[in-house]
Order: C-alpha cells, then structure tokens, then sequence
C-alpha cells in the first residue's frame, strides 16, 4: 500500500474512532479500529506501516483522550510489532489467520495498555478488566476481519491480474521467511 493512500484511512479511521463510535458502544465499549487497522496493516504488508501508523497515532490518541501521553502508542506498537511477527507462519490470504493474528493483537495491546496504566496507578482491578474484554475483543475481531476484507484485494494476485505470471511467483509474499 502506498504511503499517499494509507494517511487517509488513519485520518479517517481517527476521525471516526472519536466522533462516531462512541455514539454507538455497548455496555460503554466502543471498538478501537485505529488498533484493528494497526493490526491488518502490520498482518498483510511488509513495510512498516502498522508500527509507524501505531505510533503516530497511538500519541495523537493519548494527546487528544488519554491520561498519559505514549501508553496508546507503546500498546498499539506492541501488537504490530507481535502480529508482525506470527504473520511469518500464516497465510496471509485467509481469514482464518488474520483473525488469530487480531486476536493475538488485540488481547497483546488490551495487557500492555492496562500494564501501563495499572503503574500509573489506576484504580481499575485484573477481574475488571478482564469483564470488558469480551466484548471489547468481539467488536475488534469484526473490525478486523472488516478491515482484512477490504484491504487484502490490493495486497494479493489473482490469476485474473494482467501482472500473473503464474508459478510460485504470485506466491512470494506468502511463503515462509
């Protein structure tokens, strides 16, 4: 993906995560598509994209709504740098694998994120957090399956591309490093 198509989507996905999703939460939890998009970024291409947009975006974030400014940006990085690292042992293709590679994400970022802030001193106890994330991890894992969906057309080639040449050469991105 080109740098002039990602900045967009994050400004876009920034704009939304703070103006409309927090209209329509369930039981006060809304889903962190800046944190899914890190996650499909870092899943299906190999520039780093999903760490620098985590960042980035992770201290836009925390300036704007959180208590601390970097905690967003630690948590967010952690998980791009983890599903960076499980996507060398999945497919890229499927849905399967991004899925797991989200949810590996997702419940990475959610630790990091309470680790921080618990050392910081909030008042917030293990049992409950551990109350919001099931459907703090339902909503991400649709978001990203979402996001998998959209964003997987441009990363794969189809027999039906002019630029197949058939062979394992369509494949080199998928084969294990």
């Amino acid at each position: 993906m080109r740098l002039r198509y990602a900045i967009p989507i994050f400004l876009l996905a920034f704009v939304v995560q703070s103006a409309v999703l927090r209209c329509i939460a369930i039981y006060g939890i809304s889903p962190n598509i800046l944190l899914c998009l890190v996650i499909v970024f870092a899943f299906l291409y190999d520039e780093p994209f999903g760490v620098v947009f985590g960042i980035i975006f992770g201290i836009l974030w925390d300036i704007e709504f959180g208590l601390y400014v970097g905690v967003s940006a630690v948590s967010q990085t952690a998980a791009a740098l983890a599903v960076m690292q499980i996507k060398r042992y999945l497919n890229h293709e499927l849905l399967l694998p991004a899925l797991a590679a989200g949810l590996a994400g997702a419940v990475l970022n959610n630790a990091v994120y309470w680790g921080l802030y618990k050392l910081t001193g909030i008042p917030h106890t293990l049992l409950y957090i551990l109350g919001m994330q099931p459907v703090l991890l339902a909503y991400n894992l649709l978001f990203v399956m979402l996001f998998h969906l959209i964003l997987r057309r441009g990363v794969i080639r189809h027999r039906k591309d002019r630029e197949y040449k058939g062979g394992f050469k369509e494949a080199k991105g998928f084969i294990m490093k």
